[in-house]
């Protein structure tokens, strides 16, 4: 190219007329005032200049250069033809023109509608997450004796074989991470690569588990690994983080999406702290209009765009804080002059960014905002290891970003920082402009080229292939810049120069003019990479993710909706015979306690019953101490005889101990039987039973003691019918004895001395006979105490129990509480049939609910996984390499 970047007269004029046969081939188009190609000097065209030249004369579409805001339309244009088939160079130019206009148009639109898609299949499985967690996948990571190398590979359209390389590092650096199908084979060009046709692995390997390259859940706490805190995790906790990752993921392809139809270009120079990021932008734009120090001075963003934006006025816009600029609105800026920017950039408490409008008067084959092709906003950013803030507004920003250029010190090479940003870009951008800066400062330059490459390719191994067109060595502050207005040229050469010093500052420009002309041409020439391939990338990774995450969920719902199946066939099973058993079991518990209660209540009666009634049969041992104490006899008598029958309640109630154990042990096995290890086992204590006051009852029976209680006439009267039949017995034995024997005097010897008494003696003896009888009497009545007051207070005290009902009460009471007490066990027993046939019925009710969300789940992933392979198909197929069709006939390199 003959051109001449630092004539001390300045720039080529811009009026300047071109070469006569290059006017005369050159269709005519419609006066429009759009730039126009010149060549200076009588050199030869180089093909670079040619493509530029064909460039300006037919717009890929974007149009934003132009003067007068009109731009011809592919339809517009006339692609000229011959007949014999023969075509000049400005019409082959000119049909070559059209056809990447229109191969890049289809691109675009292809990789439009295919955001638009993967954006509703985002969408969708966040509603999914919702209703049916999604699952991540999960991995045991294998212990390794050494700290594995650093390593990390991009994924591309068919990057599936092969696998990452790695570079040696330290012991002290991080475990290697590597993007899943992906590879790296240096004697393979990338087109070759991107042709390769892909393999789909049905099976998750732990590789593609682990190198999520956007869905990827990045946490990190201690010595923990990702994937060991990830699956530390519960299930609702991995679906929220999820759902966040799939909502910035969306956000980014709304980003994408505007970045393609946008006709503008965004180069974001980035780097690490006193990188010089600043003095690198000064130099592509031959202007000190950025701030320069060796301390760090750039705090905000700097955005450089074209002064004719402006309407041509050169001046800064400072941004306001949480404000959206609008060139329109000066609400939302302020207004300062160039010079000014220093004390802005430095003071950025009130500011947010600054718009810097610049006028760049060189040609268009050497400017880079000045371009005839394109809108380029050169944007400034702070250093990384700043702060945390400034750190993170960079990665923010790289998303709106088209092209990186990452500017790294040739004395420190790539800081961690550094690293974590190029892989943050590697999301969607395979290919980086990287600038090493400062390295006329190192003296071993090739072990620093060496050792920076090797970093570049395991960080970036698309752009270490391509590293002698993305990858430079330059010395910045070598450029000669003017002022902020524009005179003067701020390196130019003293006349007591050094010869050697002056070669070698020739070098360092030529070596940066090589940077610009590649920068160009990566900006300019290849637009479909720097403008569609980050978009192409981003959705094959996003899409390669969705598949893999896809492919894992549909294996995992098919699992669970298995699982739930033959679950289901057990719980049917389980839960009619649970629901039997309970019916079963209630009857079953209802007769053991009837029939023990019953039990338990007739043996009562009739033991209380038979103690009353045999009460009066003897004394208990109560001694009779004479007639003075009779009374006293009587009491004790009536004591012994209550004591009597509550020994009868006592045992009674030992007795329903016993047959309650019995009860309760019946209801155990029932409840051992049904529910196994469920059943709930209750400690009977039956000595606490009956602990209140035994038949209170009886000790309110109040027998007063009466004399006639002492002469129990039936007693004495079953005692002389007994002597009755003694004496009549004696008087037969008497009549026939004698007789047989035949003494029979004595009767006589009597009647005899009846007769000698006579009938008024006999009358005189009546009264004292009477008397002595009645003595006889009496004694004999007073004799039979002991044995007639028992009989007596027994049958007064049987009355007074029969009365307030004694044993009924006593035998109800017993009953009840033995009804009571396994009242207990079988309600135990009860709760635990219920709740079994409750948690059997609750789950399968949540089977059934996990067997409907399983079968929406599989269906839904697997229409996902078929998706999202069929759209990563026709991303796929989007060669951004490959000429377009017919373009090498038309003269298209």
């Amino acid at each position: 190219m003959s051109q001449d970047y630092f004539s001390k007269k300045g720039k080529a004029p811009m009026d300047q007329e071109v070469d006569r046969d290059d006017s005369d081939s050159t269709p005519q188009h419609p006066s429009s005032g759009r730039h126009h190609y010149m060549t200076v000097g009588s050199g030869s065209t180089s093909v670079h200049a040619a493509q530029l030249q064909n460039l300006l004369d037919n717009d890929s579409g974007y149009g934003g250069s132009i003067a007068n805001g009109e731009a011809l339309s592919a339809a517009d244009r006339h692609i000229p033809t011959a007949a014999n088939g023969h075509l000049s160079e400005a019409d082959r130019r000119s049909q070559a023109g059209a056809i990447h206009q229109l191969w890049y148009n289809a691109h675009r639109v292809t990789l439009g509608r295919s955001i638009n898609k993967v954006i509703e299949l985002l969408k969708e499985l966040q509603e999914m997450n919702v209703s049916w967690p999604a699952h991540y996948p999960s991995v045991t990571r294998a212990e390794k004796t050494s700290r594995p190398a650093m390593g990390h590979a991009f994924s591309t359209a068919g990057d599936v074989h092969g696998s990452a390389y790695s570079v040696p590092t330290s012991p002290t650096s991080p475990p290697s991470i590597r993007r899943s199908l992906t590879s790296v084979e240096s004697a393979e060009s990338s087109r070759a690569q991107d042709r390769r046709p892909a393999e789909e692995p049905r099976l998750v390997t732990p590789q593609i588990a682990q190198d999520f390259s956007v869905l990827k859940l990045d946490l990190k706490l201690g010595s923990l690994h990702q994937a060991e805190l990830v699956h530390s995790l519960e299930k609702g906790s991995i679906a929220s983080l999820l759902d966040g990752k799939i909502s910035s993921s969306i956000r980014h392809l709304l980003n994408l999406r505007e970045r393609i139809e946008d006709t503008s270009s965004k180069v974001l120079v980035t780097g690490d702290l006193n990188a010089g990021k600043s003095t690198f932008c000064n130099a592509l734009l031959r202007r000190k209009i950025l701030p320069e120090d060796q301390q760090p001075c750039t705090a905000i963003f700097c955005e450089v765009l074209d002064a004719r934006e402006n309407g041509g006025l050169e001046e800064v816009h400072a941004v306001h804080k949480d404000a959206t600029y609008d060139r329109h609105d000066e609400s939302s800026y302020d207004v300062y002059k160039l010079s000014q920017l220093e004390d802005i950039v430095i003071e950025n408490d009130k500011y947010t960014q600054c718009k810097v409008y610049v006028k760049d008067v060189r040609t268009i084959d050497e400017s880079l905002l000045n371009n005839g092709v394109v809108d380029i906003a050169l944007i400034d950013a702070p250093g990384l290891n700043s702060d945390t803030t400034k750190t993170t507004a960079v990665f923010a920003r790289q998303e709106e970003i088209d092209v990186v250029v990452f500017v790294v010190s040739a004395a420190n090479h790539f800081t961690m920082t550094a690293k974590e940003f190029i892989w943050a870009a590697a999301a969607e951008k395979a290919y980086l402009f990287i600038v090493v800066n400062g390295y006329d400062n190192i003296r071993d330059k090739n072990r620093c080229q060496k050792m920076i490459l090797d970093q570049v390719h395991g960080l970036s191994p698309r752009t270490h292939k391509e590293s002698s067109e993305l990858v430079h060595f330059v010395s910045s502050n070598a450029v000669p810049t003017a002022g902020p207005s524009g005179s003067g040229g701020g390196g130019g050469d003293d006349p007591g120069d050094d010869p050697k010093g002056k070669g070698k500052d020739l070098d360092k420009i030529r070596d940066f003019e090589n940077l610009e002309q590649s920068l160009r041409r990566f900006v300019l020439e290849k637009r479909a990479r720097s403008k569609l391939a980050p978009a192409k990338t981003y959705l094959l990774n996003i899409l390669n993710d969705v598949n893999v995450l896809a492919n894992v969920n549909t294996e995992v719902a098919q699992s669970e909706l298995d699982r739930v199946t033959n679950e289901l066939r057990e719980l049917e099973p389980q839960l009619e015979s649970s629901r039997k058993a309970k019916a079963q079991v209630g009857d079953q518990i209802e007769k053991i306690t009837e029939d023990t209660c019953k039990a338990v209540y007739d043996y009562t009666r009739l033991t209380l019953n038979s103690a009353i009634e045999h009460s009066g049969d003897n004394n208990h041992g109560v001694p009779y101490r004479g007639l003075f104490s009779a009374f006293d006899y009587a009491e004790e008598l009536k004591d012994a005889m209550m004591s009597y029958i509550q020994e009868a309640v006592a045992h009674c109630e030992e007795h329903a101990k016993a047959k309650t154990v019995g009860g309760v042990n019946a209801i155990k096995q029932l409840g051992i039987m049904h529910l196994g290890d469920d059943y709930q086992n209750l400690v009977f204590r039956p000595d606490v039973m009956f602990k209140r006051k035994r038949d209170s009852m009886a000790r309110q029976v109040d027998v007063p003691t009466e004399l006639l209680d002492f002469v129990d006439w039936n007693t004495i009267i079953q005692k002389q019918e007994k002597v009755a039949g003694t004496g009549m017995a004696l008087t037969i034995a008497g009549a026939l004895v004698p007789r047989m024997i035949g003494g029979n005097g004595w009767l006589d010897h009597a009647l005899s001395a009846a007769k000698i008494l006579g009938n008024d003696n006999l009358r005189k003896l009546i009264i004292p006979g009477i008397i002595a009888a009645a003595f006889a009497a009496a004694y004999y009545i007073l004799n039979q105490i002991p044995n007639s007051l028992p009989h007596r207070l027994a049958t007064k005290i049987a009355a007074q129990l029969e009365a307030v009902d004694y044993v009924h009460s006593n035998s109800n009471r017993i009953s009840s509480s033995v009804r009571k007490v396994l009242r207990y066990p079988a309600d135990n027993l009860r709760v635990g049939l219920e709740q079994s046939v409750k948690d059997l019925g609750q789950r399968r009710e949540e089977t059934l609910k996990v067997r409907q969300e399983s079968e929406v789940a599989l269906k839904y992933f697997g229409n996902l996984y078929r998706n999202s392979g069929q759209q990563r198909a026709v991303v796929q197929g989007v060669d951004l390499d490959a000429p377009p069709p017919g373009a090498a006939a038309a003269g298209l390199h």
